[in-house]
């Protein structure tokens, strides 16, 4: 027999090492998102594309399908009952109004614990749970708190992708504090709570923080108690404290800077590309072949436009008509009556692809942490119409920066809009302030990306990361801001107090007694 040649023999061993060592390294990985808001699942999803090229097997469950193929990535799609027509309804007929975001909350939440409740019963969920490779780690999103019991049932750890900044019931997963005097409150609508009367104002602001998270716990609760009975696993309470570690879609240039523990990581920007991926050839020509540049509209994936007043409506288009530039408008249904020929529309768009693109001059939108992320970083300045929400607090951190023509949709009319449009393009300091910016959000030791798969792969290399546990997590309130020991130290001073109060009349009378004596 024939002995390899020294070819043959290097040749196996790259083979060895480049397939042997990746089918030894990669993970598997199981992502559950069926958040109703789609713009949640795609910073999650843009994550899981990426942890599956670095040769981790992935699958991710959702209700949106994907057009994208990635080696290494398995997607279940498991459709869930749409509720933003009426959502968006009536948020236009009523943008902004705190009342109308408490009265739609149960439509919402309902919605959100129902998809988690649907999809994990689904024939095809239950088929890969039953897998017999099982999986290293489940990564959910916060509207799916109720299937953190998946990680019992696989036995792994589990990380939490946030795709906005850290609300109360979010916190709370990892103990992570949040100083009312500082952190300002996502609904009370604040960019900053340092003033005496921004902590005046932000007091109810973080009541109302806190009842969604009362809210929003109790509907998950009763989903995950009907999945994940009480005799085989652990509670819902107890779910939620064993999550490892919370990414934050946000960062420090985009907000207050704020203290986290070591369980809680700022990514923000995590769906953006460092390099953008090649447009659709019809948006490709449309943009390029704009001899005065393209305005991209779109009022984000909870909002259907179709739903929008028309007079709202008329007055958009009537703006839109008049103007030399293109545009890009993001539309849920199949045809837009009276619209003008300079309109392009389509139901879906690659949103951070299209701003990459250096003709793309404005961004109309509405205050979304995840397309004023994608406009920072590819420095377009924005025309923002806030609607619900985080939105006005967004853009009025935005406004103070520099870059928003923040308008109210209550006030839009064919003459603001077009005050609004054109004072952005033709005021060069919009331009500049958003450019000069994206320099600072850009500069980081790592990309969000790489930060997200470090710690992605961090937890599952040490099962869970316990050592990056806070303590407070399973304290009280009372215990964690020591209010128990410091009621015990006032007792003791007040005691003290009373002793040499005492002590001292006790003196007195003692000095004073000798005198009336002698008298």
């Amino acid at each position: 027999m024939r002995a390899p040649s020294a070819a043959s023999a290097v040749c196996l061993v790259i083979l060895v090492v480049v397939f042997g060592d990746s089918g030894a390294s990669g993970y598997r990985i199981l992502g559950f998102n069926t958040s109703p808001s789609r713009s949640h699942v795609i910073v999650q999803d843009a994550l899981m594309k990426e942890l599956a090229r670095r040769g981790h097997q992935v699958t991710m469950i959702s209700p949106y399908k994907e057009s994208e193929s990635v080696p290494n990535y398995r997607k279940i799609t498991i459709p869930i009952e749409s509720w933003s027509k009426d959502f968006g309804s009536k948020m236009f007929t009523n943008s902004n109004s705190k009342l109308e975001m408490f009265k739609s909350m149960p439509l919402m939440l309902k919605a959100a614990s129902a998809a988690v409740n649907n999809t994990i019963r689904s024939p095809e969920v239950q088929r890969v749970l039953r897998e017999k490779e099982g999986f290293d780690l489940v990564i959910t999103g916060i509207m799916s708190d109720g299937a953190l019991g998946l990680a019992a049932v696989l036995n792994c750890p589990t990380i939490v992708v946030c795709p906005n900044t850290a609300m109360p019931f979010v916190n709370s997963m990892v103990g992570n504090p949040s100083p009312i005097g500082i952190i300002p409150s996502m609904m009370a609508g604040l960019s900053s709570a340092l003033t005496f009367w921004g902590r005046v104002v932000n007091i109810p602001g973080v009541f109302f923080d806190e009842l969604f998270g009362i809210f929003w716990m109790s509907y998950q609760r009763e989903v995950y108690s009907n999945l994940f009975p009480a005799d085989r696993y652990p509670s819902y309470d107890e779910a939620r404290k064993n999550v490892s570690m919370v990414f934050l879609n946000h960062h420090v240039s985009k907000g207050n800077p704020r203290p986290y523990v070591p369980a809680m990581v700022e990514v923000g920007g995590l769906q953006i590309k460092e390099t953008p991926s090649p447009l659709p050839e019809d948006i490709r020509k449309w943009i390029e072949g704009a001899d005065h540049g393209v305005i991209f509209f779109s009022l984000g994936t909870n909002l259907l436009s179709s739903s929008m007043p028309p007079e709202k409506l008329d007055a958009i288009l009537s703006t839109f008509r008049k103007l030399k530039q293109r545009i890009i408008w993001k539309w849920d249904s199949q045809d837009m009556p009276n619209k003008p020929d300079n309109v392009l529309l389509r139901d879906w768009l690659p949103q951070d692809d299209i701003l990459a693109h250096p003709n793309v001059r404005l961004f109309i939108m509405h205050g979304g942490l995840g397309g004023i992320a994608e406009s920072l970083f590819h420095g377009v300045p924005l025309v923002g119409i806030p609607m619900f929400g985080d939105q006005p607090a967004n853009l009025a951190k935005v406004e103070k920066e520099g870059w928003v023509y923040v308008l109210e949709f209550s006030d839009l009319t064919q003459q603001t809009l077009t005050r609004a449009i054109e004072t952005v393009l033709n005021d060069g300091s919009y331009k500049e302030n958003v450019q000069r910016l994206a320099q600072l959000y850009r500069d980081r030791p790592q990309t969000a990306m790489e930060t997200a798969v470090f710690w992605t792969e961090y937890v599952i290399r040490h099962r869970g990361a316990t050592h990056l546990r806070y303590p407070g997590v399973d304290m009280p309130i009372w215990e964690r801001y020591a209010l128990d020991a410091i009621a015990f130290w006032c007792a003791v001073i007040a005691a003290l107090c009373k002793f040499v109060a005492f002590t001292c009349r006790r003196c007195c009378r003692r000095a004073k007694s000798p005198k009336l004596k002698r008298q």
